[in-house]
């Protein structure tokens, strides 16, 4: 026998069309000490609450709202919601064919060769909790990447000697999650995709946690900062 929820969510995926009732799934998402919340779920086309876990009223476009990327929170609203849609994370940074995955496991520090005299290196696309800020949790020389302090990425490099190339940055701008609230940076353009190009906080920035981008600009939150780079569409 299904549980309450259960129908709560096949009911919400009814509500929501029925070419999601297949797709529904849901989440629980709370605004702790009356502050602004984000719950990411990857991409989605609707949302509804199925079941209030607090005392504070959950009002849709007041207190409790979604965009394509997730549920927002607020006000001290805590319940769960039932989203159609998640078609999983985001298309991410161009990561060329010179790229490598490199670890630091334990927190200790790691050298990763790229077998190939490099010019360049960034961050394509990180992959810990743990912040990878270049100069202090990681960074390169001639010979490859190194990573300390629990950094886990994938890097891109330029290889060859010459002058260094500057990584593939069409556009950009800088966001920053203030006193660890959500934050949105207007691109003031349609963007294809977007990633992280220096990460500035010791806050980690994760797409689809901490950061995600949307139709015009940048979110972020829990407390990342960091330059995004973006291409237009």
């Amino acid at each position: 026998m299904k549980s309450h929820r259960g129908w709560a969510v096949l009911g919400a995926a009814l509500a929501l069309g029925t070419a999601g009732a297949a797709a529904a799934q849901s989440i629980h998402c709370e605004s702790r000490d009356y502050r602004r919340n984000f719950c990411a779920t990857g991409q989605i086309t609707g949302a509804q609450i199925i079941s209030q876990t607090s005392n504070a009223a959950c009002v849709q476009g007041r207190t409790w709202g979604w965009d394509r990327n997730g549920i927002w929170v607020n006000d001290g609203c805590a319940g769960d919601f039932a989203y159609q849609g998640g078609w999983g994370p985001q298309p991410g940074p161009p990561i060329g064919t010179n790229s490598i995955q490199c670890e630091s496991r334990d927190y200790q520090q790691n050298f990763c060769n790229t077998g190939v005299r490099i010019s360049r290196a960034w961050v394509a696309q990180q992959q810990s909790q743990a912040p990878c800020i270049q100069g202090r949790s990681w960074g390169w020389d001639q010979r490859g990447i190194w990573v300390s302090q629990g950094c886990s990425a994938v890097f891109s490099f330029a290889a060859g000697g010459g002058p260094p190339p500057r990584p593939p940055l069409a556009s950009s701008v800088e966001c920053e999650s203030r006193n660890y609230q959500q934050g949105w940076c207007d691109t003031g353009r349609n963007i294809r995709r977007a990633w992280v190009a220096e990460q500035r906080s010791q806050s980690p920035c994760i797409q689809g946690q901490t950061w995600g981008w949307r139709d015009r600009g940048i979110w972020v939150n829990g407390g990342c900062s960091a330059v995004f780079a973006f291409e237009q569409r």
